[in-house]
């Protein structure tokens, strides 16, 4: 695993893109929710910009603009990463000398896990400190009353960067493959989903596409908007966290497996 590890990092050091995404995830995600100081007012039912910044509610707030982040930041990594290796053929050199190409998808997939443990990492930091500089009074349930948001904000960065790899691998060009994923994730999804169950199926089925899922994980915290929908359609706005935490997991696995037979059948 480490050899694995040390071997992708070599390459991913050399990648522009790798520290241009990783300085703009660091920047950027305390940076936004902050940004929030600057609005006097906001909407029913907030009210007041302090639930942005406070326990328990830093939680969900930050999870919410880091998954933004993470969707165009680690997803378009997870592509690049794996196209420009088909551009340079390292993958047809690091199997030439001595890889087998189980051992090459491993270290894409020991990536895609560190990078979605550091992010997650780096967000409950963000999340502790925001919340302890903010929070009038420190309570320590306070604290952690919404600290569940952490597992669900890994499994989201590692949805998100699954389905960028299976692009990579199976597209093999940069250009093309991050218009695709960019193309699902932000229309062809919301299309498929507005046109077949919106208007013919009014389902609870509708949010368990693949990305509907994974945003389901670090859903936008507006529970007057959520039950509106209810009113309106008759189930729930999002899907539960269970629920998307379960069927995040399935198209994960789904996504990974796919990715490691296109490898197991990549010309070289």
């Amino acid at each position: 695993m480490l050899y694995l590890l040390k071997l992708e990092w070599k390459k991913l050091n050399k990648l522009a893109a790798f520290r241009i995404f990783i300085a703009f995830y660091l920047a950027l995600l305390p940076t936004i929710l902050l940004l929030g100081k600057r609005i006097p007012e906001l909407p029913p039912p907030l009210m007041t910009n302090e639930v942005l910044f406070i326990f328990p509610t830093v939680w969900e707030w930050l999870a919410y603009v880091g998954s933004w982040l993470c969707f165009f930041f680690f997803g378009f990594l997870s592509i690049i990463s794996i196209t420009t290796e088909y551009s340079y053929r390292t993958m047809r050199q690091n199997i030439i000398t001595g890889l087998s190409r189980k051992q090459y998808f491993l270290g894409k997939l020991y990536v895609i896990l560190g990078v979605s443990v550091l992010a997650t990492a780096y967000y409950a930091l963000c999340a502790l400190l925001i919340g302890y500089f903010n929070t009038p009074a420190i309570y320590w349930h306070k604290v952690v009353q919404n600290a569940s948001c952490i597992p669900r904000y890994l499994l989201m960065c590692f949805g998100y960067m699954s389905f960028g790899a299976l692009l990579g691998f199976w597209v093999k060009r940069t250009g093309i493959a991050l218009f695709l994923y960019l193309s699902y994730v932000m229309f062809l999804e919301a299309i498929l989903r507005w046109g077949v169950h919106l208007q013919l199926w009014k389902h609870h089925s509708m949010h368990f596409y693949p990305m509907n899922a994974i945003e389901d994980l670090t859903p936008l915290p507006f529970t007057q908007m959520a039950d509106e929908f209810i009113s309106n359609y008759g189930f729930s706005l999002f899907l539960s966290p269970a629920e998307a935490v379960i069927a995040t997991l399935v198209y994960s696995v789904l996504f990974l497996l796919l990715a490691f037979r296109l490898v197991k059948r990549a010309d070289l």
